[in-house]
């Protein structure tokens, strides 16, 4: 495995990644020519230095969330606004932090809102990815910070059967139309938002957009909204697609690039060493040393050796005591309502919780992005 990995959240609905800014890094790397990386299923913004996914692994550097990485990026030769005026770099700015909030909201909407799709699609489709036993309560913390954070566009919101949020009294479908209607005109009869080469803002338009059409889901409003009325950016995410993923590593999971890295060698994942530390290195040797075997040893000349009985006992002892504080973390998790077992009509099939999630939302319904304003400046004509 090479010196420089991509951490994400695993892949869904025929993408690489279920998230948008996971897929906006995988376009970026590939606008930029960077090569010879290797794409890592986390699924574990945990195991991130700064909690955040994405993350990239360059040499000894690691670094957390997409806007660090596109900077980082940019500074270290990467950089695909180069060919841009100051002036094209202000208006890209201005677009992404409108699809940044707008088209962001609106996928939260469409998959943690939209009951029929988060019971039908949305929550398997996390638990599917993410490890024991967050996979048991993330999707419903994930649906609690959604829910709060999309209220303000009004609507009644259901949470039972298929009868769905009142369409008629939300604002999110004009707020989304508005958004599509300011990419058209940018994109013109180009290829791409800013000409015949993609940009930073193509890669980060992408990912929304994607998830936006591709997934089969039960209510694919936003996707028929895109096909029907803007079949131009429709048009134009395919083409994103066909050019940004085509060459896309194959993904390897967090597990194997401990394992690589541990057979490496590598000198660069010193536990408690800041930004260069690997946090899965370190993890994954701490879980090694708690459950190597109680049968042998290895002395200063490699050679294996029986384990006294007391070393034996200790290792039973050892495991005893992760065991209990397993059923103990278990029984606090439960005990405090962090997950409530139950039937299909409690808490949309018995998940229950608040803390930190997946795409974009920490503990407290906050956004991982900070929040930014729809930008007042008049973006370039009219529509079609």
């Amino acid at each position: 495995m090479t010196s420089r990995e991509l951490y994400i959240f695993g892949s869904a609905f025929g993408l690489p990644s279920i998230d948008p800014h996971c897929l906006a890094l995988i376009a970026y790397l590939s606008i930029t020519g960077y090569e010879d990386y290797s794409i890592v299923e986390c699924n574990d913004p945990a195991l991130s230095p700064t909690g955040e996914l994405p993350m990239l692994h360059d040499g000894k550097n690691w670094i957390g969330g997409a806007n660090r990485i596109l900077a980082y990026l940019s500074k270290t030769g990467h950089n695909a606004d180069k060919r841009l005026s100051k002036e094209m770099v202000a208006k890209s700015v201005s677009h992404q932090a409108l699809v940044d909030e707008n088209l962001a909201d609106a996928i939260l909407f469409s998959w943690f809102a939209d009951s029929e799709n988060y019971i039908g699609s949305i929550r398997k489709t996390y638990s599917d990815l993410l490890p024991f036993p967050s996979r048991y309560y993330v999707p419903i913390q994930m649906k609690k910070s959604a829910i709060q954070r999309v209220q303000k566009y009004g609507g009644q919101i259901e949470s039972s059967g298929s009868n769905l949020v009142n369409t008629s009294k939300t604002q999110i479908y004009d707020v989304a139309r508005d958004c599509y209607r300011v990419l058209n005109r940018r994109l013109g009869e180009q290829d791409f938002l800013f000409g015949d080469a993609p940009t930073t803002l193509d890669a980060k338009v992408f990912g929304y957009l994607a998830l936006q059409l591709y997934p089969e889901i039960p209510n694919r409003r936003f996707g028929m909204i895109l096909e029907s009325q803007f079949p131009r950016l429709a048009r134009y995410c395919d083409r994103c697609r066909e050019r940004f993923l085509s060459g896309v590593p194959k993904p390897i999971s967090a597990a194997e690039a401990t394992a690589t890295a541990a057979a490496a060698g590598a000198t660069d994942v010193q536990a408690g060493s800041g930004s260069s530390s690997n946090p899965f290195m370190y993890a994954g040797e701490w879980l090694k040393g708690m459950f190597q075997s109680s049968k042998t040893t290895h002395g200063a000349t490699g050679g294996a050796k029986e384990k006294s009985a007391e070393e034996r006992d200790f290792a039973r002892k050892r495991a005893l005591a992760v065991g209990l504080g397993l059923v103990a973390m278990v029984v606090y998790v439960i005990g405090n309502g962090l997950v409530v077992i139950g039937t299909e009509d409690d808490e949309e099939g018995g998940y229950s919780g608040a803390g930190e999630g997946a795409f974009g939302l920490v503990e407290g319904g906050a956004p991982m992005f900070e929040e930014v304003h729809v930008p007042t400046e008049d973006f370039d004509g009219d529509d079609d």
